[in-house]
């Protein structure tokens, strides 16, 4: 073995422990208290998936539940701050259903992002057709806004 090779060899080497052990010491753990705990599991039981953030204002729980995935805030003190939910056209309330089959006929639901917080639930509902990509808002009435829309490439 060359000089060289011995030298690259050993550097990789280096440079893949020095990866993993690092990757260890960055690992930041932190405690979730009882009772958020308890307060998550009752209200979302059939969560799977489940990963907690730690932020700088409280916590932040990404899980999937019923093929939807779930975001939601806590504060520091464990009270829901908001949530940001995933879905099909499916998963909307039925008076959202209605007023874009209604006001955006031969368009196809692409995507919907819910988000929620105390003040309330809006959608943002992502539609298309054979020319255009549009970004629709709704609130949880069905009043909806067109937001953009632009030409598919």
């Amino acid at each position: 073995m060359t000089p060289n090779h011995f030298f690259k060899r050993t550097f990789l080497i280096a440079v893949c422990l020095l990866s993993l052990s690092a990757g260890v010491f960055a690992e930041h753990h932190f405690s979730i208290n009882d009772k958020l705990l308890e307060a998550f599991q009752r209200t979302f039981p059939d969560a799977i998936q489940v990963k907690w953030t730690e932020q700088p204002t409280g916590y932040l729980v990404t899980f999937k539940q019923n093929d939807i995935l779930n975001k939601v805030s806590y504060d520091k003190d464990g009270n829901f701050v908001g949530s940001l939910r995933y879905y099909s056209e499916k998963n909307l309330p039925v008076t959202v259903i209605c007023r874009l089959q209604k006001d955006y006929a031969g368009k196809s639901v692409f995507g919907v992002t819910e988000i929620a917080t105390e003040n309330g639930t809006d959608y943002f509902i992502r539609l298309q057709d054979d020319k255009n990509w549009y970004t629709v808002h709704s609130d949880a009435s069905g009043n909806l806004e067109k937001i953009e829309k632009f030409a598919k490439a």
